[in-house]
């Protein structure tokens, strides 16, 4: 076994490593190559440059890093240390690939908003899961009205709603992608429309259209045109196959509900019979999109709900999932 304490130029590097093994040798420019088993101590000032430093590391079976006792490095100016810099970028690369110690790895502060999944899997058995934006979470209406209730209390399956208001189909997908969802779960997915983006800045942020305008200042980050671009359409639609692909291969069954989409997206997946058009059967402006308007009067109310949930329970039972 290689192990190497990686510090700097200083005799306290020498004096702490012969501590722990009497028989520590000090890695240099002449001797780094071909290490046989024993434990060592170096410095990038030691081995005469970074290339030298990666075939030590590549052949190490641990490294420990042992920075100056008082954190004063032999190169600093400033208050800044090339040599202290360089070694803990390599120390961090090396401990994704071996046992790195005394230099522990923080997890990003925004993992936590970047990773997170608006629900869970409620039990082991089958289940219900539903996907999409503002309609499929239910503004505009009470909890248990939404579409997805009625149709978990009329199924009789526990329920998880990965679903947030002025999402994109984007969204959703990896939503879908990184979930719990498993062998015969049943996934209703209300499609939304295609100008729809997820934007991290800190925090994730939905944008389309109206959000778009509201906010000044992303007209620095993309332009006002991306929503009609063939790219936003090219990685929406390539997100509806994935998450096809996806529940195809572990047996979990998906339906594909058009909530908001006038049609764009569909005419892409004509092939695909797990499907139900749902929006735009009836008026264009805003009081005849519906069949009624929520408590919010923007969203769809009661009424359209129970009728979300009757067309999907009629194509549900005629695909024969239940």
């Amino acid at each position: 076994m290689i192990t190497v304490y990686l510090g700097d130029v200083f005799e306290y590097l020498s004096e702490l490593t012969c501590n722990i093994d009497s028989n520590a040798t000090l890695i240099t420019a002449e001797n780094y190559k071909n290490l046989s088993s024993g434990t060592y101590y170096t410095s990038i000032g030691d081995v005469g440059g970074l290339n030298n430093l990666g075939e030590i590391l590549r052949e190490a079976d641990q490294i420990i890093y042992a920075p100056p006792p008082n954190r004063k490095w032999s190169d600093e100016k400033h208050g800044i240390s090339q040599m202290k810099r360089w070694t803990e970028d390599y120390l961090k690369i090396f401990s994704f690939r071996t046992s790195v110690k005394n230099f522990p790895i923080e997890e990003p502060n925004n993992k936590t908003n970047i990773l997170k999944l608006t629900d869970s899997r409620k039990i082991a058995e089958k289940q219900l899961w539903i996907v999409g934006c503002s309609i499929s979470h239910g503004v505009g209406v009470e909890l248990n009205q939404r579409y997805g209730q009625l149709l978990s209390k009329d199924l009789n399956l526990p329920v998880s709603f990965l679903t947030k208001g002025g999402s994109s189909v984007i969204w959703a997908a990896d939503q879908i992608l990184r979930s719990d969802i498993q062998r015969n779960d049943l996934v209703v997915w209300g499609v939304t429309s295609i100008p729809r983006v997820p934007w991290f800045n800190n925090k994730l942020n939905h944008i389309n259209p109206g959000s778009y305008k509201q906010d000044p200042g992303l007209d620095r980050t993309f332009s006002f045109d991306y929503f009609s671009s063939e790219d936003i359409t090219y990685r929406t639609v390539i997100s509806i196959f994935q998450v096809i692909n996806y529940c195809k291969k572990i047996g979990a069954n998906l339906l594909l509900v058009s909530l908001l989409d006038d049609g764009t997206l569909f005419e892409y997946l004509k092939d695909y019979p797990n499907r139900l058009q749902a929006s735009f059967i009836w008026g264009r402006d805003l009081s005849s999109l519906y069949i009624d308007l929520g408590n919010d009067n923007e969203h769809p109310g009661r009424k359209s709900h129970e009728f979300y949930f009757t067309e999907i329970l009629n194509k549900i039972k005629q695909l024969q999932w239940v």
